[in-house]
């Protein structure tokens, strides 16, 4: 009759050992929902502040490329005064993708060529002889719209400086694109990972006691049958 009990009970045991986990988010804590939703949101704001520093970071980089670029190209036309090639060539990066305009000051700081239809008084900037030597940004409104210009010596600033200004709104628009792309998927999988998570935690925590419990309820009853 022992023997019989015994395995009665063993049976019961295996029972709640395998028995289906239960998911559902009411089985979940309110202090696991808050946490959950907390991480989630820290993480979404702190990656998207470090991806799109990064990508404006680059995005400064290729502005001074392209305002280097415009420096050797004006270079020979200064030296040379030829002043229409050297139109023609602020008007051709003037079309690249994101430039707001183009334009060149000798080392007077007379503006010898420019992309704009009328030379805005926005632009105008004093400069000092040091200022012309090395690289510069500013911050600028042109035609109410915020423009991010790099500024580039033209050799080592004894013939001028080249300019370029990019359309801050353009930035800000590819940024977003490229968010939306490639980093909002990655954290909504990674969210989704998270929420999985939580919602085995508990439900596996009960299995694995309830297993335990039942290896330790057999060896209690073998040691008690012998």
């Amino acid at each position: 009759m022992s023997n019989v009990y015994d395995a009665l009970i063993k049976t019961e045991r295996r029972n709640e050992t395998i028995r289906p986990l239960r998911l559902s988010w009411e089985d979940i804590s309110l202090e696991w929902k808050v946490i959950t939703l907390v991480f989630g949101l820290l993480f979404v704001v702190i990656l998207n502040q470090l991806v799109g520093r990064a990508l404006r970071t680059q995005m400064d980089e290729s502005a001074v490329v392209i305002a280097t670029n415009l420096s050797d190209a004006a270079a020979g036309y200064l030296a040379s005064k030829d002043v229409l090639p050297l139109k023609i060539t602020v008007t051709k990066y003037a079309r690249l993708n994101r430039v707001a305009y183009a334009f060149i000051k000798d080392r007077e700081g007379k503006v010898v060529a420019h992309s704009l239809a009328t030379f805005s008084p926005e632009l105008q900037e004093e400069l000092t002889s040091d200022q012309r030597r090395q690289v510069g940004r500013r911050e600028l409104t042109l035609q109410g719209k915020p423009v991010y210009e790099t500024r580039e010596p033209i050799l080592e600033g004894q013939f001028g400086t080249a300019h370029i200004g990019i359309w801050a709104d353009a930035v800000e628009r590819e940024i977003g694109q490229v968010l939306f792309m490639f980093l909002w998927p990655f954290t909504l999988a990674l969210l989704t990972a998270v929420i999985i998570a939580v919602f085995l935690a508990r439900p596996l925590t009960r299995a694995l006691r309830r297993l335990i419990d039942s290896r330790v309820g057999s060896a209690q009853a073998d040691s008690t049958h012998l």
